[in-house]
């Protein structure tokens, strides 16, 4: 079984003073919705950039994969899962941060992006992911509207959707929502 790191990684940024927030299935889960993943998704200020691949170079990772906002790392023994990092500027990291929530995962103590953040990040990754991703991050979007019963009418989840997604999404979850 492959291990998930959070622990140790936290800590690891806690000493350094590298600041981050969970996103992807480990935000989902922190949400309500509990399924697999396959990897650790982490939310970085830009400007820690550096820092990070170093902090993670700490942890016998290497870069795989180098898109330019984000950065996928896979352990060099494939014991640990890997760690996907997505960078924002510095003022949004604040703001994502400030809405976030500290919660227990793992074993570790963590900052979880909002819920509405999170609702957020999942309608730009359906606008922006291959077919088979998009499934997932479609089922993930109507178990947490469905687990934390979100009203879809609701002007600031509407614009959020509509701002990250596009009408046709927002339709499709008010549809799916909906089914009993």
């Amino acid at each position: 079984m492959v291990r998930c790191p959070l622990k140790e990684i936290a800590k690891a940024a806690g000493d350094a003073g590298v600041p981050f927030l969970v996103i992807g299935g480990y935000a989902v889960l922190a949400h309500g919705y509990v399924r697999t993943t396959e990897d650790l998704d982490l939310l970085i200020s830009r400007e820690e950039r550096d820092r990070w691949i170093k902090l993670l170079d700490g942890f016998g990772m290497s870069i795989h994969n180098d898109a330019g906002t984000f950065l996928q790392f896979i352990p060099r023994d494939d014991s640990t899962m890997k760690v996907d990092l997505m960078f924002v500027g510095k003022e949004n990291y604040e703001q994502l941060s400030q809405a976030g929530s500290e919660e227990l995962i793992e074993g570790a103590r963590v900052r979880v992006v909002s819920l509405l953040h999170l609702v957020a990040l999942k309608c730009h990754a359906i606008q922006n992911s291959k077919t088979l991703r998009r499934l997932k991050d479609m089922d993930d979007l109507i178990q947490l509207i469905l687990i934390n019963k979100l009203d879809l009418n609701e002007p600031e989840l509407r614009a959020t959707i509509l701002k990250h997604g596009n009408p046709e999404l927002y339709e499709k979850l008010r549809y799916a929502s909906t089914e009993e």
